[in-house]
């Protein structure tokens, strides 16, 4: 698969169209602002369909409002030692790939240093590893072989501790960062109080059908917006697997009690990078976002494989998301309203969505009002897509929404299923051996 263009000014759509995009937006926060000013002032009756609409929208209000402040780190001038950990488990040639974009980063090559884990792949992507790493100077590329399928944290805990670097830059195995990223990640570092800092991710398979482009503009508007308003905060809550670093001070401490993590007695085999990020905001540490940073992953261009991903994403969020809210009220206050309404809400959106469908079968209420507002949060996203980029995605920013929704009821099934360790898009359990 060839490199993608780098995402700069060609997709940057021009003024006018940034303008009208931008009055589109804030015409919308407008009418939700107002439609909340109706609840308040008139909530009456079953208070809890009005309490959820209140708090879910004053939500999405907060997330434009605090993005519009949000800034990427300043350029410090720093250049402190990294090591780019890349753990890798039956990947094949796509790690070698990798490898190979890690190595032609704009970075001092006396302060960086590639680490690449192998965790007990089944197929050829030690060969591979090793193949790429003897293209480039001896000692730059250290490949460390498990022996055996450990799972993710594992191999990324190996990594951790086979360098000693001061910056840990984690790559999943099938991304690549931009030339300039590391240089520009680790500039957030400069802040003694920052802990851990996220990049910006693309879906470098767009372009494959419907399913891709959907997923690209959600990653989009995620990280431009949600992210964006979490960094404002000083808690991005999950600094993305895909590319993001840690300082190694804030980590070392962690490390064995993240690795061995246990939850209803069974071993924690997914949701790392969220569950990283929670223990580092616990022990006291800011977590932002750096929009500059830029890489690339791909994304699931299948259902079947989609699915199963999205039952792996939501099974962490399910477990790491109320152990965030038990301590964010002292390791983050000012992130704790947020966090409370994302977690609540989400948790309750399943049930919201089965009452609304209910109570139109049954009692024959219209759910105009509850589908209009999914309309206008759904054309606020696309329209934010639109303001920022010119690559004709904005309109899957749009469907996108009502498809992640159609499928929030698979959070139940998350719950239910929350104790199974299976990886669910691999081939092997990543379940580590007794």
């Amino acid at each position: 698969m060839t490199t993608p263009p780098l995402p700069g000014d060609r997709a940057r759509p021009g003024r006018l169209a940034s303008l009208g995009a931008f009055v589109g937006v804030t015409v919308i926060c407008l009418v939700i602002g107002w439609h909340v000013g109706i609840k308040v002032a008139f909530l009456r009756g079953d208070p809890f369909t009005p309490t959820y609409t209140i708090a879910v929208s004053g939500y999405v209000l907060s997330r434009f409002l605090l993005a519009a402040f949000y800034r990427p780190p300043r350029d410090a001038g720093i250049t402190p030692t990294v090591a780019i950990i890349v753990p890798a488990f039956n990947e094949g040639e796509a790690v070698a790939r990798t490898i190979d974009s890690c190595m032609a980063l704009d970075y001092p090559r006396d302060r960086l240093e590639l680490v690449v884990v192998n965790d007990g792949s089944s197929d050829d992507t030690w060969d591979h590893m090793l193949r790429a790493a003897a293209r480039h100077p001896l000692g730059s590329v250290q490949c460390v072989d498990l022996g055996n399928n450990q799972g993710k944290r594992a191999a990324m805990a190996a990594g951790i501790r086979a360098t000693s670097a001061e910056i840990l830059v984690f790559v999943d195995s099938d991304s690549m960062p931009a030339p300039g990223a590391v240089r520009k990640l680790v500039q957030g570092f400069a802040d003694p109080k920052v802990g851990a800092i996220s990049g910006l991710t693309y879906a470098r398979n767009a372009d494959t059908n419907t399913l891709t482009r959907m997923q690209a503009a959600r990653y989009y508007v995620s990280f431009q917006l949600l992210k964006s308003a979490e960094s404002v905060l000083g808690a991005v809550t999950c600094c993305s697997g895909c590319f993001a670093a840690y300082r190694r001070a804030a980590v070392e401490p962690l490390l064995d009690a993240w690795e061995n993590q246990r939850f209803l007695g069974t071993q924690c085999t997914y949701g790392d990078d969220r569950a990283l990020t929670n223990r580092v905001i616990k022990a006291g540490w800011v977590t932002r976002y750096d929009s500059r940073a830029e890489a690339w992953t791909d994304v699931p261009d299948a259902y079947r494989k989609f699915f199963r991903q999205q039952l792996r994403w939501k099974k962490s969020w399910s477990r790491e998301g109320p152990l965030l809210l038990a301590h964010i009220w002292r390791s983050r206050t000012r992130a704790l309203p947020s966090v409370l309404v994302q977690t609540c809400a989400g948790l309750l959106s399943p049930i919201v969505i089965f009452l609304t469908v209910a109570r139109a079968v049954v009692e024959g209420h219209s759910p105009l009002i509850y589908f209009l507002g999914l309309y206008l949060v759904s054309m606020a996203y696309a329209f934010v897509y639109r303001m920022l980029r010119k690559d004709g995605l904005w309109l899957y920013a749009f469907l996108g929404t009502f498809f992640y929704i159609s499928f929030s009821p698979q959070l139940l099934w998350a719950i239910a299923r929350i104790r199974d360790g299976k990886w669910g898009t691999r081939s092997v359990d990543r379940r580590r051996p007794p």
